[in-house]
């Protein structure tokens, strides 16, 4: 019995250590780490304005229990983290001209006891681009092991220039840096693995020196998907890979050479019209591999976005035997839910998804392909999207934040703002429309977060934006020959922007509107309306409002005559019109355009509106109007056909640019918006206000996540009756708006 109770008190002591260690640690959040204990700046001295310099560091720590364990990162411009050669991360979270994020991992699932081996192999492009600043190369890096510094970069961490990328190369386009073209043996990826590796004969590890200072700021953003999935092999054509839908992240492959193999990779959203992987005009989408023999696992270090992905092998021998894609997307895009009884809507809302989940890594990006640029205009709408799908203001508040940190931007005209950030704009180029969506956004900004003091933070860079355009202003109070680049969208408007363009000054009218309301400028304010009435005056002809007016020689201001799709929503979306004001044009507009009207080619003299603006436009006046069944059937005419082809949506109607445009998101906003019938949700006010119609669908139900709680709905339609369910998180109340139909609310309380 002596020894029994030995034993049980071993047992219940041996528990109890069980219970202490499994229990539960509060969880850390890594996206507020803003400094470093101990790590230095570093890179290889005098080098860090080298152009593609590619440097590989290590080193070996060891390990034992560990209570907590990470690694704080900075660098400029790229790098990929393994532990013990296996993939951990890729950085880093971009940031506005000197100023840094730490990204922050917890490295506990990936060590083992005993000796781990730490790499990093960072990229230094020090190339102008709208993807990655032209800023001098750096690491900085420290792993913490039980809360002390085990390595830190200025003391530890060795570094290699390995040349396992050839560094004169083109670029992959005008926007972003350089291609990919690797020369590896069978062992490439030993300094990654092997944590007793010694360097080829010849190599010797770089000097790194300790460079300049840095502003560090934290991360904020959730950390990517990395999720890996698979590609098929073309039945009718072996060189060529399918994923089940347009893609981004690191392409990757399993090869066996058999004799010295040169490789070409060409990648893809669509195929042309002979099955071989499209070659796309705007982007190098390509990547070559020299392999001597042996056996391979290849992997992008860069991300890209393709469909097909197909193999020329320009000399030797070798077989793929797999190819996968390691996705870079966005991780908190699941919480959204949206159900229907009609299967077309359901296969747009999770196309949508996936464009969003691609578009917003750590800023809301224009297409993650071509160039991975965060673009205002396009944010306006994709924030939206971000609200619906995360329930917070986390993203959106990083991409606001990029374009107030720096004092100036260089390289484009003081008080205005870049078309897209962060990014380098050394060919001088802006959008003055762009700028003002910035403001536009700034206010829904606001209504989301409730975050008055970046608003305030703003206050200057908008003034300065407002003092910008008056040297523009004309006799009349309308802008007139604007600087660079005047962008209304991609469709005939955008022929028509000479000297007074009639659409950028109702967008310029709705932004002095918005500064009013936001800085409490009542000046503005009337100043916003004037401009609308001068447009009114001048620019509507009784049938349509026109586009632009020109100078003629005598200096006069004449009317051009071109009026398109494209203005009219403008004109609405801004207030410069009404359907109360204007009757005629808006029943002409609601009943007779839209996509029937390219089938019937109704109203030829009217050029038709592309996908980016003027049909998210046209969406947002018929939502206006209430008219819900002609927005789902208008969608999935113009919509459904690349959700079909690729899985995400476009840039254009046409597949001739980016088949996967964060922007085309917005669908998920119109969906649950006019469909799922949730139609708006006032986080400061803790309210939902639900507007419900008749859209010829029996039922539907949706999830919209508020914080970590939801607003959960689900109705069903009978005989103009609508019986609908609700929850809602604890504090929040509803309101109905008004409708035709008969509506009933059951089952109200809160979210689980």
């Amino acid at each position: 019995m002596k020894r029994l109770s030995v034993y049980s008190i071993f047992a219940t002591i041996a528990l109890l250590v069980l219970a202490v260690a499994c229990q539960k640690e509060p969880q850390r959040d890594l996206t507020t780490v803003d400094s470093f204990t101990k790590a230095k700046p570093v890179w290889a001295e005098a080098r860090h304005k080298e152009k593609n310099l590619i440097l590989y560091f290590r080193e070996v720590i060891k390990a034992g229990w560990n209570k907590d364990a990470y690694i704080r990162i900075a660098a400029s411009t790229d790098y990929r983290l393994m532990v013990n050669g296996e993939f951990v991360a890729h950085g880093p979270c971009v940031a506005a001209h000197d100023f840094y994020r730490i990204d922050c991992y917890n490295l506990k699932p990936y060590l083992k006891c005993g000796k781990n081996l730490i790499a990093l192999e960072v990229a230094g492009y020090n190339e102008p681009s709208y993807y990655l600043l032209d800023q001098p190369s750096f690491l900085q890096a420290e792993v913490e092991l039980n809360g002390e510094i085990v390595a830190a970069t200025g003391s530890e961490f060795t570094a290699y220039e390995l040349n396992q990328r050839k560094r004169d190369v083109p670029r992959f386009s005008f926007q972003r840096p350089f291609i990919e073209h690797h020369i590896l043996t069978p062992d490439y990826q030993q300094w990654a693995l092997d944590v007793n590796w010694q360097p080829a004969e010849g190599i010797q590890p770089v000097k790194l020196t300790e460079q300049e200072a840095k502003t560090l700021i934290t991360r904020r953003v959730p950390y990517p998907d990395y999720s890996v999935h698979e590609a098929v092999q073309l039945p009718d054509n072996k060189y060529v890979f399918k994923f089940k839908c347009n893609s981004t992240g690191f392409l990757g492959m399993k090869v066996k050479v058999n004799e010295p193999t040169v490789m070409k990779i060409h990648f893809d959203e669509l195929l042309d019209d002979k099955g071989r992987v499209r070659h796309n005009s705007q982007y190098e989408g390509r990547m070559f591999y020299e392999l001597q023999p042996g056996e391979y696992t290849l992997e992008s270090f860069e991300p890209y976005t393709m469909q097909y992905m197909e193999t020329l092998i320009e000399s030797g021998d070798c077989t793929i035997e797999r190819v996968y894609m390691r996705d870079y997307c966005n991780s908190d895009v699941s919480r959204g839910k949206f159900y229907s009884d009609n299967a077309d809507l359901n296969r747009l809302f999770e196309a949508a998804r996936e464009t969003y989940r691609q578009n917003a890594l750590d800023i809301f990006m224009d297409c993650p392909s071509r160039e991975r640029a965060g673009w205002l205009c396009d944010s306006y709408f994709t924030s939206r999207v971000a609200f619906d799908l995360s329930g917070n203001t986390r993203l959106e508040h990083n991409f606001i934040e990029n374009f107030l940190l720096p004092e100036r931007f260089k390289d484009i005209d003081e008080g205005m703002l870049p078309m897209c950030y962060p990014s380098d704009h050394w060919n001088h180029n802006y959008i003055p429309n762009w700028a003002m969506w910035f403001v536009l956004e700034l206010e829904e900004y606001l209504f989301r977060s409730g975050d008055k003091a970046t608003v305030d933070q703003a206050k200057k860079r908008v003034y300065d934006l407002v003092n910008y355009f008056k040297k523009y202003l004309n006799e009349d109070g309308l802008l007139e020959k604007l600087s660079k680049w005047i962008f209304v969208e991609w469709s005939a408007a955008n022929s028509y922007v000479q000297d007074v363009n009639y659409p950028t000054n109702m967008l310029y009218a709705e932004m002095l509107d918005v500064v009013g309301r936001l800085y409490g400028d009542k000046a503005l304010a009337e100043q916003a309306e004037q401009v609308r009435q001068t447009i009114r005056q001048q620019a509507f002809d009784g049938e349509y409002f026109i586009d632009n007016a020109v100078r003629d020689k005598r200096g006069r201001l004449q009317l051009t005559g071109n009026h398109t799709e494209t203005c009219q929503y403008y004109a609405f979306m801004f207030k410069t019109a009404t359907p109360e004001s204007h009757p005629e044009l808006w029943a002409r507009l609601r009943d007779e355009f839209g996509p029937a009207r390219k089938q019937n080619k109704k109203y030829a003299d009217v050029p038709y509106s592309n996908a980016f603006i003027g049909n998210y436009l046209r969406l947002e006046l018929l939502s206006r109007a209430g008219l819900s069944k002609q927005i789902l059937e208008e969608s999935i005419a113009e919509f459904l056909k690349m959700a079909d082809q690729t899985g995400t949506l476009w840039e254009n109607l046409t597949s001739s640019a980016s088949c996967n445009h964060g922007f085309a998101s917005h669908v998920i906003r119109v969906l649950n918006r006019d469909v799922l019938g949730v139609y708006c949700i006032s986080p400061q006010e803790k309210l939902v206000t639900l507007r419900f119609a008749d859209c010829g669908l029996k039922q539907c139900q949706g999830s919209i996540p508020v914080g970590e709680e939801s607003v959960d709905v689900k109705w069903t339609m009978a005989d103009g009756k609508a019986q609908v369910e609700l929850s809602m998180p604890e504090g929040y109340t509803y309101k109905l708006a008004a409708s035709d139909l008969e509506v009933t609310v059951v089952n109200v309380g809160d979210a689980k």
